[in-house]
C-alpha cells in the first residue's frame, strides 16, 4: 500500500461524502444502516476531506492548527485520516449512534469512546480492522459503487441537472445554467473515458473494473 495520505484509487472505496480503505469502508456502510434503521440518522463525514485525507489536505489541516486558526491535527504523514481509517463526523447524533454501536463494527471503542487517537475529539472516530466480517460481494455490482470519485462527480453532476430539466418539460423550461453544467459534466465523463481507455492499454481492462466503469460512463453520454 501507498504512503500515508497517498493511497491509490484501487485502496480506497466509496462512502456518501468521502473514501475509505476498503474494509474500513465495508464496515462504515453496514454500521451506517444499522444506525439509520435504529435512530433514523444517516451518519457521513464532516466532508470530503474528513473521512480519507491526502497528504496536502493534511499539510493544510495542520498549518492551520499551527496558526492557532484550526483545531487539533495530526502531523502530516502520521494521520489516521491518511490510511483511510478515520471520520470525523459533523452533529451530536451521528456521533452518539456511533458511540452505541460502533464497537460491534470495528469503529470506536466499547464504552462508548469513539478513538484512542484523538481522545479530545468527540467528532473524531477510528476503525480497527479485525472486527467486522463483510458479508460476501454480490456477483454483480453495479458500476456506480467501483467508480473513483472524479467519475462519480461528473455522473452526478450530470444525472442532476438531467433530472431537473425532465421535471421542467424539457432544457427550453428551466435556467440555461442547467444545461451548462450538463454539458460540462458530459465532458468531464468523456475526458474519465479517455483515461480509463488510456489505462487499459498498459494494465488491462479488467483492473479496477475498468470495463464496467467505461462502458456505464458511455451509456450516460449516449442517454
Amino acid at each position: 500500500m501507498a504512503a500515508n495520505g497517498m493511497l491509490q484509487e484501487s485502496d480506497l472505496s466509496p462512502i456518501p461524502g468521502g473514501q475509505l480503505r476498503e474494509d474500513a469502508a465495508a464496515a462504515w456502510l453496514a454500521m451506517r444502516m444499522h444506525i439509520a434503521k435504529q435512530h433514523n440518522v444517516w451518519i457521513s463525514p464532516t466532508s470530503r476531506r474528513t473521512a480519507y485525507r491526502s497528504l496536502a489536505d493534511q499539510e493544510y489541516f495542520w498549518n492551520l492548527y499551527k496558526s492557532g486558526r484550526g483545531a487539533l491535527a495530526a502531523h502530516p504523514g502520521s494521520s489516521n485520516h491518511g490510511w483511510g481509517i478515520a471520520v470525523d463526523t459533523p452533529t451530536p447524533a451521528m456521533q452518539a449512534g456511533i458511540r452505541e454501536v460502533g464497537h460491534q463494527f470495528g469503529w470506536g471503542i466499547k464504552g462508548g469512546q469513539l478513538a484512542s487517537d484523538a481522545p479530545s475529539e468527540e467528532w473524531h472516530c477510528t476503525f480497527h480492522a479485525g472486527v467486522f466480517k463483510a458479508p460476501p460481494r454480490p456477483a454483480h455490482v453495479h458500476p456506480y459503487r467501483v467508480m473513483n470519485e472524479a467519475e462519480r462527480e461528473a455522473r452526478d453532476m450530470l444525472v442532476r441537472q438531467r433530472r431537473v430539466a425532465r421535471r421542467a418539460g424539457g432544457w427550453s423550461k428551466v435556467d440555461p445554467v442547467h444545461l451548462k453544467r450538463a454539458v460540462q459534466a458530459k465532458k468531464d465523463l468523456r475526458q474519465r473515458a479517455a483515461d480509463i481507455r488510456s489505462a487499459a492499454k498498459d494494465g488491462g481492462w479488467e483492473k479496477n473494473h475498468r470495463k464496467a466503469r467505461y462502458d456505464y460512463i458511455n451509456k450516460l453520454i449516449g442517454d
